[in-house]
């Protein structure tokens, strides 16, 4: 298990990120399942089934549980530990990678394999002002700030929890402070009625064969 990461990135939180290279063999024996659970897992591809599996094997571990706490999702599909209503969690996947955080707080989290496609998919997720933040970078780190705003953005609206939040009316990132491996953020969503402030933390890790990815955590502010 290629542990890449593991941090308390706030009070109560821990955030874990790990490359996946076991079997999927290697979580099914290895990780008990609810009758729920397995219910859920036996309608997944091998592809899904492989994130499905190492995302629940990592949060067990990063809970640090003598037993296994099960794991459901609400209506919106945001998971939730069934017998430890105080522990909240959330995962993310990209590529062969997973990342799990857990706190006794609200939070969110997201990680994203750099990829190609960002630059162009920017506009559809940020706002001018977010946009012109980043293009005012240098030309070789703008991406880095695009995969940044897409994941600082994805860990709130697994926070959120409730869906239907358009990423560029609904959710903004500011205050932006990055070094081109970590940095915060102030990070909001305004929705209606709803209105709420966030503290954001990232970072960006490289892996082998000149692969990156950046991550973020999310959790409400005081």
């Amino acid at each position: 298990m290629p542990l890449l990461l593991k941090i308390h990135p706030f009070e109560s939180a821990t955030f874990s990120i790990w490359k996946v290279t076991e079997s999927l063999s290697f979580f099914e024996e290895d990780l008990p399942l609810s009758e729920a659970e397995a219910a859920e897992l036996s309608v997944l591809r091998e592809h899904r089934r492989g994130e499905w599996l190492s995302s629940r094997w990592l949060l067990h571990h990063t809970t640090g549980a003598p037993r296994r706490i099960p794991l459901v999702k609400d209506a919106f599909s945001k998971p939730f530990f069934l017998n430890e209503p105080d522990l909240f969690c959330s995962l993310s996947h990209s590529r062969h990678f997973t990342g799990t955080l857990t706190a006794r707080r609200n939070c969110g989290c997201d990680i994203q394999v750099l990829v190609e496609k960002m630059p162009g998919i920017a506009p559809r997720f940020m706002s001018p002002s977010e946009l012109a933040f980043a293009e005012a970078w240098e030309s070789d780190k703008r991406n880095e700030l695009y995969h940044l705003f897409w994941t600082a953005k994805e860990s709130l609206y697994k926070q959120y929890g409730l869906r239907a939040l358009d990423f560029t009316d609904h959710i903004g990132i500011s205050d932006v402070s990055w070094n081109g491996y970590e940095g915060t953020a102030t990070g909001y969503i305004r929705k209606g009625n709803f209105a709420a402030t966030y503290r954001l933390f990232f970072g960006k890790i490289d892996t082998e064969n000149r692969q990156s990815l950046i991550w973020a955590v999310s959790y409400e502010a005081d």
